[in-house]
């Protein structure tokens, strides 16, 4: 069932080897000594040391791994995160001094005296060297070493707050969960112990057991990592731009699938509603109250006790026509489950009876003592996820409570859409408690991927058509390639809270996990400051998904924070929807190359040094650049600009980059610019994703003085065909050419290209409104394929009308008119002047 499980197998044998110390007891710092020997086994080269043993193996030509074993313990030959398999075979060539293993990428070099790698890049750029003692070895830690160039930019690593550049920073790498938070802690609960650095090269340590960065913060220009058991494995990527590295990266570890569209729509939360009519009524108010929806989050209510699978019908009697009826209205329903299972639950003491659950190291079941969900206090157990016949009993009670239709027997109708995986970190895992893969700190940050992977095969196998959607508190490396969709934490409900919102966004962007947001408003506090709700509904509408939530005490509605609140909310929401076109492509494209949706500012100018370390503003796409208020009473912004020209989406006015400018920021607006030469699809707002008209196009195009290009993703939204083809693509360009109508003149081209593909629901024709900016003054003519279109009075009777129409004061061009998707259209402004 678990198209993976055979990856973690092998870990079994080794249990002796790292939940215990080495066979041979290690002096404290040990290190590998001079080099002994080599051989080759297959496309593994095994280099023998006086105390331990490298193996050097390459999955492609830019992608080395390096395996170092202390004497006495074992290779695992096996890996939580990767999906590939190391077979590439470099040249070898051996010298008194050193063993080369050259691809036409990259070159690692083996130092014999004392042993100790280098890596260099095609042009002999050294990447990352180990030092003199490259792997320091005691008996409860091993720390491989690095010199590193202490001037570079470092990111990545997981979900980490402060300075969006970690050099000169130190953190564990073990997950944990953080209640309350306003200032994000070092450590939280995501951690991938992966750096992408500006120096030409990213570092992925393939671990997964409790470690310890150190990014030069103990000694400048030594980068280390130690961990506590058994071999340390290591990939080092090469790339010079951060973006190739992180394709590498997600081609390494596995891409994320793309979510159903929903999911980047807007979704109602809380802790919680505690009854079926309250839920429904969540919905009612939302749609007689014009905000669009497309998913409501049902907490711990919706089940008797933690553990428990199956709903309590006593608050929510007829739940399968509930779900039925909100997914009619295209509000998906999202269920929250925990792998803590407490004393009250019916499935705790079958858990225990099963060997189903974390042991004590008598092999007796670990009961944790005053579970927090039981108000008296009472034990609880936690699942054992690395059991497969734990993994295979767990999935089998999903069905009834999801509404599988033969599982469920009166759950025909209604489904629940997807699910709210949550205390994953383990949020209480005591370092005793013994697992089928080993003890807590061997397994503890892989716990969470492997319930997501149960989930993801499991969801695949029930419903093979339906895209799987997982909102999920922690993970690991790899994790993105089970459908998950993360958030970061128990924030509290102030600005300091708000305001490491933006890093952690793009630090997890930047470890492969694309879909992130946060508890908009804040999970725990007593601030219900209306400023606070709008200021973090308006970054949360430009992030890549979209959920208020908060306990009980705390209101989540837009509606419970005043009428100025309301409105100025569901604007913002309202443009998230006209986005959703853009938001979709940009999807498609994680997908495809792994670039996150949410991304730092130097990624539009990577040699730019003064961009390397902002994190307040960022980029949405390629095309926007988002500067959201994160201080009370704050009604300007100073906005870095990267270079070239932005447009200001409020007021139109062109603001020359390459330097920091300030932005006003009345309470009812967010600084939004896009970049020029860019175009971004819209659509009209519906009340949810799947209403919103397919066959109507709104583009907003800014010129530049390069040709640009957009490609536009569609498909159908829900389903799995996209897997299979069933998707278009549509080529977007504009472009300025010698005008032929009057001498040193232009034309303004855009062309909308014959969509390429198809999928269920393509529509043969749409209505195409382009609404050109910085346009100087009125165009002489505008024409589609050399057809001259009418010029109107103003853009409302262009979209009544079709034609065209200038605002002067704006110095906005609108065009309307009706085009064939299956042909090529060429709209043409005449003799037209761009500034």
């Amino acid at each position: 069932m678990w198209e993976s499980l055979s990856r973690y197998l092998g870990i079994v044998v080794l249990l002796s080897l790292i939940t215990s110390p080495p066979a041979v007891a290690q002096p404290a710092g040990v290190s590998p000594g001079d080099y002994a020997g080599h051989r080759a086994d297959g496309a593994t080269v095994i280099v023998e040391g006086e105390r331990a043993t490298a193996r050097i193996s390459f999955y492609r030509p830019e992608m080395v791994r390096v395996e170092w074993l202390p004497s006495g313990v074992a290779s695992a030959d096996t890996s939580f995160a990767v999906i590939r398999t190391p077979d590439y075979r470099p040249t070898v060539r051996e010298t008194d001094e050193a063993i080369y293993l050259r691809t036409p990428e990259l070159t690692a070099t083996v130092h014999k005296a004392p042993l100790r790698i280098t890596t260099a890049d095609d042009r002999g750029r050294t990447l990352l060297a180990e030092m003199d003692r490259p792997l320091l070895v005691t008996d409860s830690t091993r720390t491989v070493q690095f010199a590193s160039d202490s001037t570079l930019a470092v990111y990545g690593t997981g979900e980490r707050g402060g300075s969006l550049n970690l050099q000169g920073r130190a953190f564990d790498v073990y997950n944990t969960q953080r209640y309350g938070y306003n200032a994000a802690p070092a450590t939280m609960k995501i951690n991938i112990p992966l750096a992408f650095t500006t120096g030409g090269y990213a570092l992925f340590m393939d671990e997964v057991d409790r470690g310890r960065f150190d990014i030069g913060a103990s000694t400048p220009g030594r980068l280390a990592y130690t961990s506590e058991y058994g071999a340390v494995s290591y990939v080092v990527i090469a790339a010079d731009d951060i973006r190739e590295q992180l394709r590498h990266y997600t081609w390494l570890t596995g891409r994320q699938p793309l979510p159903p569209k929903w999911a980047l729509g807007y979704i109602q939360s809380k802790y919680g509603y505690r009854t079926e009519t309250e839920a429904r009524g969540v919905v009612d108010t939302l749609r007689m109250k014009e905000f669009p929806v497309d998913a409501v989050v049902l907490d711990l209510h919706w089940f008797d006790h933690m553990g428990d699978l199956a709903w309590n019908r006593e608050d929510w009697p007829t739940p399968f026509d509930m779900m039925k009826d909100l997914s009619d209205r295209g509000v998906q329903t999202v269920g929250i489950t925990e792998t803590y299972l407490a004393a009250p639950s019916d499935l705790f003491q079958a858990a225990i009876d099963g060997g189903h659950v974390g042991t004590r190291p008598d092999g007796s079941a670990y009961r944790i003592p005053d579970w927090w969900s039981c108000p008296d206090g009472c034990p609880a157990v936690l699942a054992d996820m690395t059991r497969p016949e734990t993994r295979s009993w767990w999935w089998e009670k999903h069905p009834p409570f999801m509404g599988d239709p033969v599982a469920a027997g009166d759950s025909t109708k209604g489904k629940m859409a997807g699910l709210w995986t949550d205390l994953g970190e383990p949020e209480k895992h005591p370092d005793d408690m013994q697992h089928h893969l080993g003890a807590a700190p061997v397994i503890h940050n892989a716990y969470n991927l492997l319930w997501a992977e149960t989930l993801y095969d499991g969801l695949r196998e029930m419903r093979p058509d339906q895209r799987v959607f997982n909102l999920t508190r922690s993970g690991s490396a790899g994790i993105q390639r089970y459908g998950t969709v993360h958030w970061s934490g128990d924030v509290a409900r102030t600005f300091t809270g708000l305001a490491d919102q933006p890093t952690l966004l793009l630090q997890a962007g930047l470890s492969g996990l694309a879909y992130y947001g946060s508890d908009i408003g804040g999970y725990l506090g007593d601030d219900l400051s209306p400023e606070l709700m709008i200021r973090w509904m308006q970054h949360g509408a430009l992030t890549p998904t979209m959920r208020p939530h908060g306990v009980d005490n705390l209101p989540t509605e837009p509606w419970r924070f005043g009428d100025e609140a309301e409105s100025i909310i569901r604007e913002h929401i309202r443009f998230r929807y006209r986005l959703m076109p853009y938001l979709y492509t940009l999807a498609h494209e994680n997908h495809t190359t792994g670039m996150p949706i949410a991304r730092p500012l130097f990624f539009a100018n990577p040699d730019d040094s003064d961009l390397q370390d902002e994190s307040d503003a960022y980029l949405l796409g390629d095309a926007l650049l988002v500067a959201p208020v994160l201080e009370d009473g704050v009604r300007t912004v100073d906005v870095p600009l990267p270079s070239g020209d932005w447009l200001d989406i409020h007021s139109n006015a062109i603001l020359e980059g390459g330097e920091t400018v300030q932005m006003d920021a009345p309470l009812d607006r967010i600084p939004v610019l896009i970049r020029e030469g860019s175009i971004v699809p819209m659509r009209p707002v519906a009340p949810h994703t799947a209403a919103q008209p397919r066959d109507t196009l709104m583009l907003k195009v800014v010129p530049g003085p390069d040709a640009a290009s957009f490609t536009l993703y569609e498909d159908d939204g829900e389903s799995m065909a996209y897997t299979e083809g069933a998707y278009a693509l549509t080529s977007i360009t504009q472009s300025m050419s010698e005008s032929a109508g009057e001498a040193n003149g232009q034309d303004l081209v855009v062309t909308i290209g014959a969509s390429v593909g198809s999928y269920d629901g393509m529509p043969a024709e749409r209505i195409v409104r382009t609404s050109i900016a910085r346009v100087g003054r009125t165009p002489d003519s505008v024409t589609v394929n050399g057809e001259p279109l009418r010029r109107r009075r103003d853009d409302a009777t262009v979209q009544q009308m079709g034609g065209f129409s200038y605002d002067a004061e704006a110095r906005v061009l609108s065009v309307q008119t009706r085009l064939d998707t299956r042909e090529a259209h060429r709209i043409t402004v005449q003799d037209v002047s761009v500034r």
